[in-house]
């Protein structure tokens, strides 16, 4: 059991599986959903440490969480999430990067970052 499965956020993790799209070749589509107890962490921008820079230009930079899972999370690259962020419930945010796995010194300390991005904030719906 890891520390970090007693996240204070419920997350649904909606997973991508690939199938033939009629032409040889394959596509992605929805697969199963799970949702699981994360820790959910502002980055960039949103996190305070510097100021906004795209609003002295005119536009803004997209809004970004990192979520903290339990290491037996069943996400990809190609995974989106949805959470309540800010009094704004049940956005879809889409995942940037690739998860990477954090191995501790035990078991108990084993978890799982992805970076994710989008949500009502950002003025879009990454699904």
């Amino acid at each position: 059991m890891s520390l970090l499965e007693r996240g204070r956020t419920r997350v649904s993790v909606h997973t991508v599986v690939m199938v033939d799209d009629g032409y040889g070749d394959r596509r992605p589509a929805p697969g199963p959903s799970t949702t699981y107890s994360a820790w959910v962490a502002p980055v960039g921008d949103a996190a305070g440490w510097r100021a906004p820079v795209g609003a002295q230009v005119g536009w803004s930079p997209p809004v970004r969480r990192k979520v903290v899972f339990p290491p037996d999370v069943v996400i990809d690259k190609w995974s989106s999430l949805e959470f309540a962020d800010e009094g704004d419930p049940g956005t879809r945010w889409a995942v940037v990067d690739a998860p990477r796995a954090h191995h501790g010194a035990s078991d108990r300390m084993r978890f799982v970052t992805v970076i994710v991005e989008g949500g009502g904030q950002s003025g879009g719906d990454p699904s």
